[in-house]
Formats: C-alpha cells, sequence, structure tokens
C-alpha cells in the first residue's frame, strides 16, 4: 500500500461512548493524523461540522441513529457545507442490513464495524483514497453511486467528487486551487438539484393527478402530493443561488400555493379538475425553465415512463403481498384439517 501522509488531514470523532472515542482518536492518531476534532453526539457536531467540514467523519451510528443519519444527509444536501464531499464512514456494533441500507441511503461513504483496528482503518482510509465511488446528485440525494445497473430513463450524470482526504493524504493539496475545485463541483450539483427536483415535482404531481380525480380523493394520492412543497422549498433556495430567470422562480412559487391548496380541497373533499391541469401545467414550466437545453416533450415522456414504472411496482407489492396473506390463511386451514402440508399445496 502507497505510503500516505495523514499529517494534514483534519478528522471528527462522533460517538455517543467516550470510551470508543478515545479509542478511535488513538487509532488516528497512530496512523498519522494530528487533528481530530471529537463529538459526544451528532447534535453537539452538526453546526461545527457544516461550517468547517472536515477530510475524514468517523460517525457512530447506534446510539443516536436517526441524529447521525439525518447529519449525514444534512452534510451532502446543504447547500451551506462547505464540503459536501467529505469522507463520511459511520461506525456500529452491530451491523445488520438494515442499518447498512439506511446508512447507504444517507450518503455515507462506508460502514466500519467495531471494535476497530489501525489496521482496519488504514484499510478503508486506503479505499477512500484510491478507490472512491463517484457522486450521484438526485432530487433528495448526494453521495456515492451505489446502483448496481443503470435505471431506466435519462441517466443522471455522475461527478467524480472533490476527495480533499485525498488530495491531503497523496500530497496534492497544496499543488490545487482547492477553492475552485470546490466551487466547480458545487456548480454542477446545484444544476443537478434545480433539474431533478423539478423532474420529481412533475413525477409526484402526475402520479396523484387520478387518485385526487376519485371521490374521495385517494389517500396515496394526497400523501404524494403533500412531498411537493418540499421539493420545491428546495428548489427555490438554490434557484437563488443559482441566479435563475424569473419564470422558473414564478413557476415554482405559484405550483408551491397551488399544491398546497390542492392539498387542503383532497383532504376536505373533491378537487377541481382545471386545478389539477393547472398543476400539470406549472410543473412542465418548471421543468422547462430549469432545463432549457431539453426539449419540453422529452421531459415529459421521462415523467411519463418514470410514473408508468412505479405504477407497475406498486402492483407488483400489492401482489406479492395478497399472495402472503392468501398463503398464511390457507397453511393452517390445510394443517387443522389433518391434509400434509405438501398434499394441501398440490390442491
Amino acid at each position: 500500500m502507497p505510503d500516505y501522509d495523514f499529517s494534514l488531514v483534519d478528522a471528527a470523532i462522533i460517538d455517543t461512548q467516550h470510551n470508543t472515542m478515545r479509542v478511535l482518536r488513538e487509532v488516528l492518531s497512530r496512523l498519522g493524523l494530528k487533528r481530530a476534532e471529537t463529538y459526544s453526539s451528532a447534535r453537539d457536531a452538526a453546526r461545527a461540522l457544516a461550517e468547517a467540514t472536515p477530510d475524514l467523519i468517523l460517525l457512530d451510528a447506534d446510539g443516536e441513529e436517526a441524529d447521525a443519519l439525518r447529519l449525514v444527509r444534512s452534510l451532502r444536501n446543504e447547500p451551506d457545507t462547505r464540503n459536501p464531499y467529505a469522507c463520511i464512514v459511520a461506525t456500529t456494533w452491530q451491523p445488520t442490513p438494515l442499518l447498512l441500507t439506511r446508512v447507504t441511503n444517507a450518503g455515507a461513504d462506508d460502514l466500519l464495524v467495531k471494535p476497530v483496528s489501525p489496521k482496519q482503518v488504514q484499510d478503508r482510509l486506503a479505499t477512500l483514497i484510491e478507490n472512491r465511488k463517484k457522486f450521484v446528485v438526485t432530487a433528495d440525494y448526494t453521495g456515492p453511486d451505489r446502483r448496481k445497473s443503470p435505471r431506466d430513463g435519462a441517466q443522471v450524470p455522475l461527478l467524480d467528487a472533490p476527495n480533499t482526504l485525498r488530495l491531503k493524504a497523496t500530497n496534492r493539496w497544496a499543488h490545487l486551487n482547492a477553492r475552485q475545485l470546490m466551487a466547480e463541483a458545487n456548480g454542477f450539483v446545484n444544476e443537478q438539484k434545480l433539474m431533478r427536483a423539478s423532474v420529481q415535482v412533475s413525477f409526484l404531481i402526475e402520479f396523484a393527478v387520478p387518485g385526487l380525480s376519485a371521490c374521495p380523493p385517494e389517500k396515496m394520492a394526497i400523501e404524494h402530493l403533500a412531498r411537493v412543497p418540499g421539493f420545491l422549498d428546495d428548489l427555490l433556495r438554490r434557484l437563488d443561488d443559482s441566479h435563475e430567470p424569473a419564470p422558473a422562480e414564478s413557476a415554482a412559487k405559484s405550483l408551491k400555493l397551488l399544491a398546497e391548496r390542492l392539498r387542503a380541497q383532497a383532504e376536505s373533499g373533491a378537487v377541481a379538475s382545471e386545478e389539477l391541469e393547472r398543476a400539470r401545467s406549472l410543473a412542465r414550466e418548471l421543468m422547462q425553465g430549469v432545463d432549457r437545453s431539453r426539449p419540453l416533450d422529452s421531459m415529459v415522456a421521462e415523467v411519463a415512463s418514470a410514473v408508468a414504472a412505479y405504477r407497475a411496482r406498486l402492483e407488483q407489492m400489492a401482489q406479492a403481498k395478497a399472495e402472503a396473506a392468501r398463503a398464511a390463511v390457507a397453511g393452517p386451514a390445510g394443517q387443522g384439517s389433518g391434509e400434509a402440508p405438501k398434499e394441501a399445496a398440490a390442491e
């Protein structure tokens, strides 16, 4: 393994157990890291890390899992984070598949099992330095691309995220304009966030319209509509930063007010069809205002394809659930009648 120099690397250790925190700090010190701030909770660390994000973060995912994952998502997605591309390694005593999924979905790079040894940490750092995955940016996720295969629809470009851990450990930090590197990456992320958020808003509205047209409106449709204002809030913040033209901002603000009004109408009864069509029109206007390089027809087709695929998955899940329920009912009945399970299944 190459001889890395970790003396310039800034690290943060967040752990609810002081003994574990001490051990992790000693491990980093043995590897040559001279600066490692410690925090006893994710909440304590949140403000400090947003203002001066280190190159490496070791984050306890056991004691306060919800706060820890919320911190990861915030560091990755908030526009004001100084270094949203910091290497983030969650730590745990119990590496369950569910925890791994949650850590991955939040945007962390890796999951490290305690107790840790210097060799384990050194190997993980080497992987982050030499083979870190490129970042994918969606409406509600920024982080390492974990997809095993490309999804249907428009392909999302990947970002070779600035890796300050690598730059410092390989003595390249002083030879690059880090501020420019970060600014270019942030510009890419902001552009992708705007485009993906506008598509996501259109997707949510297109999915919800049929259910909102029902009498009474369907609960799932209302739930999907309720997510629209949150995406629009983030989009509007990013529009302010990117100085996008007024039409996109105007469409976003109008659509947010309309979505909130439609939700209130749906929860109390009927939704006017002309209001739903207005929401569709504003969503398409927003997509076109944010991404003027793509034909509107192409974006509309992408949304329609995504909605159709999503409905198909929901139908498959519903069928699987129904079959499982039938099997659960048939199993005890067959056994109670004195028939062998194999014979009952054959009938």
